[in-house]
């Protein structure tokens, strides 16, 4: 069997190192290999699982039932001892639970039991029993047909297990003592070990006890909670258990049992079975509390053969259940290879070594490389996006290891996603600024890509139309563009100003010239405006030039307007012939003189109609009184005509004057009441030939009553 196995690790390491396997073939073979392996496995020292086989007894006196089984023993044949502590008695069974013996009846004589707890059988067949009654306080022993030989021990207390080593002494748990009783197989007290406390090598009211095949004795040590491991000659080696429900823990431990290697234990207040290496190191816990297959109520001994099958006191359901520890070689399993989207610059995966199997308690362990990951059946790690050779490694606690690798590839397939900034599309008004708001950026796997994004595209704010920025960012496997659209628009509408005054006077008959307008424009800059209305230079009046202008956008300016005034400030001009007609002789007559005798025409710059129609006498003066010596004493030298056309002048003088000088007075008055005047003179002379009258200012007025 030892070069069975040998080859069969041989394999597995060729399965683990030859490059030509890949992952996925790897696992397939090694765990078709295990499964060949499997039914040679109880032959080697590998820790062996627990598993249910089958169950006998119900609750009652007859045969093959029970009444509270509190004591199990199998001998080298491979039957089963049940002693029953309400039953008061043994009941001998084949591996299969069926009945071959009863011995032991009700009473405290000999041979007869009351309260039976522990049992036991040497090497000849012999069975030992111990009865806890106060009446008893004893060991019977009893030959291989049940009949009753002798009593072993004195001074004990309520004795609970018994146990027998290789040279067939006898072990005895004097319970209520808190000590261990050895004698020999003619029942000779040997010696004594242990006493009552919690320390190294004490006890508290112990109820299990067993020797495995070295004579190493183990016991259960009920009320402390613990295993104690003594040599056969009492001295304490190790101990190992605290009280509680976790794995290698125990709740009054009351039974125990060495085979194969390992030490089980009936952990009654917890109602399950734990195995252990022969020092202590957990392998197993089997069983839960209750009536059904594996489940247990208060078990209170157990006991192994030599072919891997323990069994079980299941005290309060009053059967004994038949468990199997068959050895399994450790098969690691690393679970299927896995392909995983990111969710960061790590990501987080389960590792999971659950299907791995193997006898005894086992410890996983992961790498990668050379790199420790973890440990557990279970292993949340975060890896980085790529791909990952993961060894498991499984040991188990009895011997034997196995390692198994699972490839876990971290995949980036989703591309970045780029958030903008601000409003999509954007509006602008023209000739403002424009700043780019910009945008954000991230991966499931590269996490934020915001200062790695590239913007292509450029926004003139002064010219109108629609730009487009590109935003790009890459996360090394994948590459994302979005594009934001940017109107720059032109909704402000231009704003004319008025070349030269406003208003503006023009002389009439003149000329006009018009400065325009300038639209002025945030988008378009300056241009003329476009003018309508017309000035009319030779008619007094105001004019209106208005201006308008829109910009390339169609903003329509605010119209303005400029106002012209065409005035007419320019008097007329009166032409005169420039005669000078003498009244002679001064005989105070009238002479009438008309305005044609002087006014040869009229003119105007604007009104052109005038002539001399439109001149009138205005008024007419006499450097000399109206009467003045020497005159005729005369009145009314001077009668305008009413219609101021024409004027009679009276032909005297002042005899001691120097001559007389009639001025009259001309005017027009045109369309804007610009008034133009002109004179003429009419003398009388002092005498005929004496020369020019002199003029000595105004004496004597008469004015026109025309307008």
């Amino acid at each position: 069997m030892e070069d069975v196995m040998t080859r069969h690790n041989s394999f597995r390491s060729l399965l683990k190192t030859d490059s030509r396997l890949v992952p996925s073939i790897r696992r397939k073979l090694k765990r078709t290999f295990a499964v060949i392996f499997v039914s040679l496995a109880a032959a080697i020292a590998v820790l062996a699982s627990i598993s249910f086989v089958s169950t006998w007894g119900t609750s009652g006196t007859g045969d093959g039932q029970f009444l509270t089984p509190t004591g199990i023993a199998v001998d080298a044949a491979g039957s089963v001892y049940v002693a029953e502590g309400n039953g008061n008695r043994v009941q001998k069974f084949d591996s299969a639970g069926v009945l071959l013996l009863k011995f032991g009846t009700g009473g405290a004589a000999n041979g007869g039991l009351v309260s039976p707890s522990g049992i036991a059988t040497d090497s000849a067949g012999n069975i030992y029993v111990s009865d806890s009654s106060e009446d008893t306080n004893r060991v019977s022993k009893y030959n291989s047909s049940g009949a009753f030989l002798n009593t072993i021990g004195s001074g004990l207390i309520a004795p609970g297990g018994v146990a027998v080593d290789s040279a067939n002494n006898i072990y005895i748990l004097d319970s209520n003592n808190h000590r261990v009783r050895k004698y020999d197989s003619a029942g000779a007290h040997l010696i004594d070990f242990g006493s009552i406390g919690s320390g190294n090598g004490q006890l508290s009211f112990p109820q299990g006890i067993a020797i495995d095949a070295s004579n190493n004795v183990y016991v259960a040590d009920t009320q402390n909670s613990r295993i104690e491991e003594f040599t056969s000659g009492g001295v304490f080696v190790r101990t190992w258990g605290t009280s509680g429900s976790g794995n290698g823990e125990f709740t009054s431990p009351t039974g125990v049992t060495a085979a194969g290697g390992n030490v089980y234990v009936a952990d009654s207040g917890n109602n399950r079975i734990q195995s252990f290496s022969s020092t202590g190191t957990f392998n197993e816990a089997f069983g839960t509390a209750g009536s059904g297959d594996g489940q247990f109520s208060d078990p209170q001994d157990v006991a192994a053969d030599a072919f891997g099958n323990i069994f079980v006191a299941d005290t309060v359901n009053d059967r004994v259940q038949k468990l199997s520890s068959v050895a399994s070689p450790v098969v690691a399993n690393a679970g299927p290879d896995q392909t995983v989207e990111c969710t960061g610059a790590t990501t987080s995966v389960t590792l999971d070594g659950t299907a791995s199997t193997g006898s005894g308690t086992l410890t996983y362990t992961w790498k990668e490389g050379t790199t420790t990951l973890g440990s557990g059946a279970t292993l949340a790690v975060s890896l980085p996006t790529g791909a990952h050779t993961i060894t498991l490694t499984v040991s188990s606690s009895g011997g034997g290891s196995d390692d198994d690798e699972v490839l876990i590839t971290i995949v980036d397939t989703l591309a970045p996603t780029i958030t903008l900034n601000g409003t999509d599309p954007m509006t602008v008004e023209c000739h403002t600024t424009f700043s780019d708001p910009g945008a954000m950026a991230s991966d499931a796997c590269a996490g934020d890509l915001t200062s790695s994004i590239t913007v292509s595209g450029s926004v003139n704010p002064n010219v109108v139309g629609p730009y487009t920025l590109t935003y790009t960012v890459s996360d090394g496997s994948h590459t994302t563009s979005k594009n934001r659209t940017v109107n720059v628009v032109d909704t402000t509408p231009p704003v004319i100003t008025i070349n030269g005054a406003n208003p503006v006077t023009v002389e009439c008959h003149t000329s006009f010239t018009d400065l325009g307008a300038t639209a002025n424009d945030g988008c378009a800059g300056s241009f003329p405006a476009t003018a309508s209305g017309t000035v009319n230079v030779n008619v007094p009046g105001t004019y209106t030039i208005t201006y308008n202008a829109s910009d390339p956008s169609g903003n329509p300016a605010a119209p303005q307007a400029r106002t012209v005034n065409v005035v007419d400030t320019t008097v007329p001009v009166i032409i005169v012939n420039g005669n000078t007609p003498e009244l002679w002789s001064p005989n105070h007559k009238y002479q009438t003189f008309s305005v044609t005798d002087f006014v040869t025409g009229a003119t105007d710059s604007c009104n052109t109609s005038l002539g001399v129609g439109s001149v009138v006498i205005s008024q007419v003066t006499s450097d000399e009184l109206e009467n003045s010596s020497g005159d005729g004493n005369t009145l009314n030298d001077i009668v305008i005509a009413a219609d101021c056309k024409s004027v009679q002048l009276r032909a005297e003088r002042d005899g001691n004057g120097d001559g007389r000088v009639y001025t009259i007075t001309f005017k027009v008055t045109d369309s804007s009441g610009n008034v133009g005047t002109a004179r003429a003179r009419v003398v009388v002379p002092k005498s005929q030939g004496s020369g020019p009258a002199i003029d000595s200012g105004v004496h004597y007025t008469v004015n026109g009553t025309c307008p």
